[in-house]
């Protein structure tokens, strides 16, 4: 979770609730049980752009209500209030560019180093473990020879105090394994964002313990249902990862979203319900693809626990056999997605518009109304306006939408 999400006010709600001693605030106000760790971070992930960088004591971030700073002794007290089980040490990201100029880079790791000091002052370091909450420094996205003087920092000077290490390059693991010994048993957890499940093994391969995995939502929203398990099944030809619920192929489709899973959404419904909810653009739709995309990848994350049990080599066996049994990419849901809300938009200069508008002006001429008549009823959705044969004058000459007074009188 990202604390620009729930900042948007001068008093956050997230922030003044009352708490109790036994319950975490952030579990209590997001209604989450004590059995799932929260992760805390004071951006998204992936991070909005923003108009104006971060300065030497503040961080910018996007909130509901627009772009604003956030210090950091600002984030280190709502750790402190919030009390997640995790928190990601601030960290100076990429502004507008993800190729920036070496100075840049040079500048990033200097701040980031900084306010390292900050958030884990002696202080702060007594609050947090008061809090039992386990601090994650972060790696920056940039080359290793760039940062080692922060890295060393971390492992010279606070590694005491660190819970584990939160990654945006998941490429620096062998450097820092390799030159920074306090810092192999950390926790390492992935900002990485992979594009597929293949990109996800590739991570655990290199070291990851904790993956964050944001394409679980863009598939979802693209109507596409996960079908895809690790171990990977014995199977000649190559599987699709997922199955686009647009397509017409559904309409009378009886069987579950995936063969054999045992989420909600297929033990209760079918392919056509959620085709027709889709095609109807009801919410439920997506939501039932949400919550069997998440039991998709529970089962996925199981089965790779339950291989790397067995042993490195076994799991790195399955790795192969899944790259060979299914396609390298998602597929593309062909239908349109839900209508965006506020943390969809990107906040970028002159966005294009994502939601198609609810309502189109027509022309009066029968020609251009005709035409819209024909194509009216090809869109999803979309109804098929009602076009007269004459024009407005003979339906007039002929009494239409005139009242007859006398009926009138008689009722």
């Amino acid at each position: 979770m990202a604390l620009e999400d729930f900042i948007e006010r001068k008093t956050p709600p997230i922030l003044s609730m009352p708490s109790s001693p036994d319950k975490r605030r952030i579990d209590a106000f997001t209604c989450f049980p004590d059995t799932i760790a929260t992760v805390l971070a004071a951006r998204r992930n992936p991070a909005i752009k923003t108009p104006v960088g971060n300065g030497s004591k503040f961080m910018a971030i996007f909130t509901s209500t627009g772009f604003r700073n956030l210090t950091i002794d600002d984030y280190c007290s709502a750790v402190h209030t919030l009390r997640p089980d995790m928190a990601v040490g601030p960290a100076d990201l990429f502004h507008t560019s993800t190729m920036p100029p070496s100075k840049k880079l040079v500048r990033m790791a200097e701040r980031t180093d900084e306010w390292a000091n900050v958030f884990l002052s002696p202080k702060n370091r007594e609050a947090l473990r008061q809090a039992e909450v386990a601090v994650f420094a972060p790696v920056l996205a940039v080359p290793y020879h760039i940062q080692w003087e922060y890295l060393n920092h971390l492992s010279m000077d606070v590694v005491d105090a660190l819970g584990g290490l939160a990654l945006y390059d998941v490429d620096l693991l062998p450097d820092i394994v390799e030159n920074y010994k306090p810092l192999v048993a950390l926790p390492r957890l992935s900002l990485h964002i992979p594009d597929t499940p293949q990109a996800v093994l590739r991570q655990i391969s290199l070291g990851v313990d904790v993956c964050s995995v944001p394409f679980v939502n863009t598939v979802s929203d693209s109507g596409v249902a996960l079908t895809f398990s690790f171990p990977a099944p014995n199977n000649d030809s190559v599987r699709p990862l997922g199955v686009d619920m647009w397509l017409p192929e559904h309409e009378a489709a009886l069987e579950p979203l995936s063969p054999g899973c045992g989420c909600y959404a297929c033990t209760t419904h079918h392919r056509a319900f959620v085709h027709h909810l889709l095609n109807a653009k009801e919410m439920l739709g997506w939501t039932l693809l949400q919550i069997h995309n998440h039991q998709v990848l529970t089962d996925f994350f199981a089965g790779v626990r339950a291989a790397l049990e067995v042993g490195v080599e076994h799991f790195e066996e399955q790795v192969g056999k899944f790259a060979a049994a299914y396609e390298p990419e998602l597929p593309q849901g062909t239908g349109t997605r839900p209508r965006a809300r506020g943390y969809h938009f990107k906040g970028e200069a002159n966005p294009s518009r994502i939601n198609p508008p609810a309502w189109e002006n027509f022309s009066d001429v029968g020609s251009d109304a005709g035409r819209a008549a024909t194509a009216g009823g090809e869109g999803q959705g979309q109804e098929t306006p009602l076009v007269p044969d004459v024009g407005s004058l003979e339906l007039e000459d002929k009494g239409f939408a005139e009242v007859d007074e006398k009926s009138e009188l008689r009722r």
